[in-house]
């Protein structure tokens, strides 16, 4: 009993002790969940998804042969090539191991999901403290939807990962006034929006909040940091783009996917998913996803003047579909499949996650602007999922995010009881 005692406590103690734990910890949940819950789901949730045999692994077949990127007919592509580069390493492992590439995504899906509970300890103790951070990775650990992503060849488990890091570099790099450390942040960070577009306003947005976040520092040395920090996202981004540019003469930003996705989020209750519910909206609403539907809207101009007509002829409609998305990201599906029971579930999160923000804008006024910072980034993917297909998807990788002030309430909690 007294060794198992200061077994702990030394565990505690010691960061490198409790990485390990989180690590392990996240590799048992995830191997529990594949091994009771890895065949359920409908088909987009089957291993594996139409997403990877459409799209990411067509892409990264042809770089790995060696080929060049192919476009369609219309000089679309369907995805930028963060996550067929990934699937790249895979393949050549699976070429050499024998191992079927299937497998081995699996594989680096726990090890890459446990590494992000580790990433999210970091970066909430960079910001509150250990006992927080600690608690804020094994909920996050055990956070249902994240845990649903492992099964699969999913680009969330390598987009959350890279975000992760991203945001702790970025942190590490403004507190420890490090411009490599910023550099390798802005690097990261790009990398995670070729492996999921939704990112892409990051980029803006923590090169102006470094001008809010550097504390005692001259406005010139604030720009520097800013400068460098565009710099490691423009060595990732600029050569995509460059290519992008040459094999359609048409500025294309990270993917054609952008209209086709804002599509989808028009017109989302028209067709339920298998195994789903049929939505029930009012009928002016449905009338619009109709038109957004039959309006051919192939591109990100023509969704701007249907948008545009619409707030002009029909703006009860317009405004009452859009609030149905701000609620949506928060629990809805692509199948609108178990969206009652997901909301439950939320609700939890949500609701702990809202107290923590409140209580650590009270306790915690010295971090203010860092509660602040965290706050805009599940703001920022609250927009784009809004703007897009608003479903719960979409959100996961800031829920992470959410869960530390989740964690804030739980440690306020503990104190009391104590």
């Amino acid at each position: 009993m007294n060794s198992s005692f200061s077994f702990f406590q030394k565990t505690s103690s010691d960061k490198k002790s409790l990485l390990t734990l989180i690590f392990l910890f996240s590799l048992s949940i995830s191997l529990v969940f594949l091994v009771f819950f890895g065949k359920i789901g409908p088909a987009q949730h089957r291993a594996p998804g139409t997403d990877y045999l459409n799209c990411y692994l067509p892409i990264a077949k042809n770089i790995f042969y060696g080929e060049f990127i192919h476009f369609k007919e219309n000089l679309t592509i369907c995805a930028s090539p963060g996550y067929p580069i990934i699937l790249v390493g895979i393949l050549s492992l699976s070429r050499l191991s024998g191992i079927s590439e299937l497998d081995l995504i699996i594989l680096f899906n726990l090890i890459v999901s446990a590494l992000s509970a580790c990433l999210l300890f970091l970066i909430a103790e960079s910001i509150f403290n250990k006992e927080i951070a600690l608690l804020a990775s094994f909920l996050w650990l055990s956070y249902p939807f994240n845990v649903w992503f492992v099964k699969n060849p999913n680009t969330e488990v390598p987009f959350i990962l890279l975000l992760y890091l991203g945001i702790w570099l970025y942190i590490l790099a403004l507190k420890n006034k490090k411009i490599v450390t910023v550099f390798f942040s802005g690097f990261v960070l790009s990398f995670s929006i070729l492996v999921r577009p939704i990112g892409i306003l990051l980029i803006p947005l923590f090169a102006l909040a470094i001008f809010f976040l550097l504390k005692r520092e001259t406005v010139k040395r604030k720009f520097i940091f800013a400068t460098i920090f565009f710099c490691g996202a423009i060595v990732v981004l600029f050569p995509w783009e460059f290519y992008l540019f040459l094999k359609t003469n048409h500025f294309i930003l990270l993917s054609s996917s952008g209209a086709p996705s804002i599509v989808d989020g028009l017109t989302f209750a028209l067709v339920p998913g298998e195994g789903g519910d049929q939505l029930l909206l009012s009928d002016d609403i449905m009338a619009l996803m109709r038109r957004a539907a039959e309006g051919s809207l192939t591109n990100l101009s023509k969704v701007f003047y249907f948008l545009l007509n619409e707030l002009k002829n029909n703006p009860s409609s317009l405004i009452k579909l859009i609030g149905w998305k701000v609620i949506r990201s928060w629990y809805g599906t692509s199948q609108m499949w178990w969206e009652r029971e997901i909301l439950a579930f939320q609700l939890f999160y949500l609701l702990t996650a809202f107290l923590g923000i409140v209580y650590a804008l009270w306790r915690f006024r010295t971090r203010l602007s860092w509660i602040i910072f965290l706050l805009i980034i599940v703001a920022d993917f609250w927009l784009m999922t809004i703007s897009a297909l608003s479903i719960l998807r979409y959100m996961v990788p800031v829920m992470g995010l959410l869960i530390i002030f989740s964690a804030v309430l739980g440690n306020f909690l503990l104190d009391i009881k104590q």
